[in-house]
């Protein structure tokens, strides 16, 4: 497994204040050849804050766990995000949430000629003066592209991930895993010039929002 979002080889990047927190993840469907999943080793990272421990070397059928992976970068201005009473007043006064990624981790492995890519976010939720306890939506997008000269976007999803700050508490740490990255194996060359990019996508959501069908009402 490669963590963080800086160099290739991986290095670990996290906020001081997550280290001592132990996040609920939920396990994903493979695992490493010592038997811990994914979402259990990033979980136990985020928890300590050390860096996530690499999978086993493992083969099972046509799956190979891979010792290298794509860096792991976020876009400039996507690492955080403000939420306004009034989207058109940006005093602080105004400010509900701020919203910040925290920690980061990767996964690759080489699945019936395909690179399946599994990446983990830690991200944090912070009561502004005019929050309020309660329910919310963080959009986070996940992407894989292929740098150069005219860069190439293989694959693209946005999740709505609903967080929950309860009463008594001003700030609350969320986490989730995207499993479905999958593309081609691509050849050497191609496969180093591959980013992971992830990060929040407010705008992304809206649209989505805007494109969905509007639901028809039951027949009298």
């Amino acid at each position: 497994m490669c963590c963080g979002s800086g160099g290739r080889r991986g290095r670990i990047v996290h906020v001081a204040s997550f280290a001592a927190l132990t996040l609920a993840l939920a396990g994903c469907s493979s695992s490493g050849g010592d038997g811990t999943s994914f979402g259990e080793r990033f979980n136990q990272s985020v928890a300590t804050g050390t860096p996530t421990a690499p999978a086993a070397p493992s083969t099972t059928g046509a799956a190979t766990n891979l010792d290298t992976c794509p860096n792991v970068d976020i876009r400039r201005g996507a690492g955080t995000i403000s939420i306004n009473t009034n989207a058109r007043d940006p005093q602080a006064m105004q400010l509900r949430y701020q919203i910040s990624v925290g920690q980061t981790a990767r996964e690759c492995a080489n699945v019936a000629g395909n690179l399946n890519i599994k990446v983990g976010l830690q991200g944090r939720v912070v009561l502004g003066p005019a929050g309020t306890p309660g329910s919310i939506e963080v959009p986070v997008r996940y992407a894989l592209v292929e740098e150069g000269a005219e860069p190439k976007t293989l694959y693209s999803k946005l999740y709505r991930v609903p967080v929950t700050v309860s009463e008594g508490q001003n700030s609350v740490s969320f986490t989730h895993i995207e499993e479905a990255m999958s593309v081609p194996m691509p050849s050497a060359a191609v496969f180093e010039r591959y980013v992971i990019y992830v990060g929040f996508d407010p705008l992304g959501s809206a649209q989505d929002r805007q494109k969905q069908p509007a639901k028809k009402r039951p027949a009298k």
